[in-house]
């Protein structure tokens, strides 16, 4: 065990001086980032403060605040599964430093409970981020015994083991049945959207929303409790202080982990080397060679390097597939009748480019490009091409990963029957977003590069620029909502709001052609 812990500590070290130990952040720098960190994820906290304490003010009014925890435990355990079924490959399996750690004096089951620990390390911020401020909403509107605070804060530290478990398995499942086939990343990137497709199809079936707030969290609530016993296990022991649901939780959860251990370390190196070696065709035969422009070469490269790594296309192209099944759902929904309120889709169209602008900015593929050339940076600096010629290549991918949203823009418009001023409206803001993000993430990505990294996960997910990129997105959203607010004529805020994209668009475009292309020459 000692081993193990030890083997944890230096996969965590190594993967918070990949993600803050960037460029020359050192001394004051460093301690200034960590900072920033710190108080970002306190300021998260706070957020999530708010919407608990909102959440249960509702429940109060219907003398159901004993839902809150339950409520808030489910969310989290759902975001803990679908986010962790992407980090499987390059976390527990397919990582670049495989042969050094498994030439360690440390045992097979050794290292997959050390790299299932890491995960839950990864997982157990976002954790304490939502449970905490949970807590303390409870504690504030229903103000519980001592033994509220004492089971869920212990349970707290145990509640993301079986959930990281499970979607462990899936992702296990999921890779091995991938590396069968030849085009193993294909078969990957279309099993993982069949299962993301199938969870969000599953999770409208979970109630009808057109009942109050408490109907539907009872509703939700007693359905995952059918279906998760710990959710059941939960409930009472943190409401109803039943200490045998307590004990019960945490020994679920510890001999789950142990017995998963124990089971996939029978398989580890079986898969990991299935993964690491693919298949290869035998009857290679040379073919005709074509001669491209320096631009297109990099843009097949780019676009190659894309959809070879499904951890890559399922967090960065995410928001085309999501926008894509509300295209499709809207031929087959009543928006009345979705919400349960009498004219509620007028409301709702308004707010429909904001989901597309959302949407949009979910696909940002050019903040991992840079970091994602390692130690073989020096090639593509290398080559006789100018750095613009190189950033246009990954951008490019990125508005090529986009471009199905503007179809989708088209069929929202005729289904919603939006006219062609909303339409309109809706494709610029489609098109000036994807260029923000897109220009955007290789400013971010060269103002924080990682070349460093043993696992992709920690460049598409965890690193400072996939970050910034992801909260740079939302504030954009966020300015685009308070456009909406703040000027009542629709047609006339959504105007000023083009207007100045644009021209933030083309700031950033001189920006990357005079500040990126001195960066790129200093990495």
């Amino acid at each position: 065990m000692k081993k193990v812990m030890r083997l944890v500590g230096v996969q965590i070290w190594a993967l918070l001086v990949n993600m803050l130990s960037i460029g020359n952040f050192r001394g004051k720098k460093q301690k200034a980032l960590y900072m920033g960190v710190g108080f970002f994820a306190a300021g998260l906290g706070v957020l999530m403060f708010f919407y608990c304490f909102a959440i249960g003010q509702g429940l109060m009014m219907f003398n159901s605040i004993g839902i809150l925890p339950a409520l808030i435990m489910v969310i989290i355990s759902l975001m803990v599964l679908i986010t962790t079924v992407f980090k499987v490959k390059g976390t527990i399996f397919g990582f670049r430093d495989y042969d050094m750690v498994m030439s360690l004096p440390v045992s097979t089951g050794g290292v997959v409970a050390s790299r299932l620990i890491l995960l839950y390390a990864i997982n157990m911020l976002f954790v304490l981020i939502v449970m905490v401020p949970m807590i303390v909403t409870y504690g504030i509107l229903a103000k519980p015994e001592v033994l509220f605070y004492v089971y869920s804060i212990i349970i707290m530290f145990f509640l993301p083991l079986v959930p990281i478990i499970v979607a462990s398995f899936i992702g296990t499942l999921i890779t091995y049945i991938a590396s069968k086939f030849r085009h193993s990343n294909f078969v990957s990137i279309l099993v993982s959207l069949i299962f993301l497709v199938a969870f969000i199809g599953f999770s409208f079936t979970m109630g009808n929303s057109g009942k109050e707030l408490v109907n539907i969290s009872k509703a939700l609530t007693d359905q995952v409790n059918s279906m998760y016993p710990l959710a059941d296990m939960y409930t009472k022991a943190v409401i109803q202080y039943d200490f045998t649901s307590f004990i019960a939780f945490l020994a679920i959860s510890i001999g789950a982990f142990l017995i998963y251990s124990i089971l996939i370390g029978s398989l580890f190196k079986k898969i990991n080397t299935t993964i690491m070696t693919g298949r290869y065709k035998s009857n290679f035969k040379m073919g005709e060679l074509k001669e491209t422009s320096p631009f297109q070469a990099l843009y097949r490269k780019e676009l190659k390097r894309f959809f070879s790594s499904t951890l890559y296309v399922l967090n960065t192209g995410i928001g085309v597939v999501l926008l894509t099944i509300a295209a499709v759902a809207l031929i087959f929904v009543n928006l009345d009748k979705l919400m349960g309120i009498p004219e509620a889709s007028v409301v709702l169209l308004k707010m429909v480019p904001v989901y597309v602008s959302f949407c949009v900015v979910m696909c940002f593929t050019s903040a991992s490009s840079i970091s994602l050339e390692g130690k073989s940076l020096w090639i593509i600096k290398s080559l006789p091409v100018e750095p613009k010629t190189i950033y246009f290549a990954k951008i490019a991918v990125n508005l090529t990963i986009v471009a199905p949203v503007l179809f989708d823009v088209i069929l929202i418009d005729i289904i919603l029957h939006l006219g062609l001023v909303k339409g309109i409206i809706m494709l610029l803001v489609a098109i000036l977003g994807a260029v923000f993000i897109s220009i955007w993430g290789i400013l971010v990505n060269l103002r924080f590069p990682n070349f460093n990294w043993t696992s992709e996960v920690t460049v598409i997910k965890q690193s400072a620029a996939s970050m910034v990129s992801v909260f740079t997105g939302f504030i954009l959203v966020g300015i685009q909502v308070g456009f909406i607010m703040l000027i009542p004529n629709y047609e006339l805020g959504y105007l000023i709001y083009i207007l100045l994209l644009a021209a933030v668009d083309f700031a950033l475009y001189r920006i990357l052609l005079t500040w990126g292309n001195k960066r790129f020459l200093e990495l």
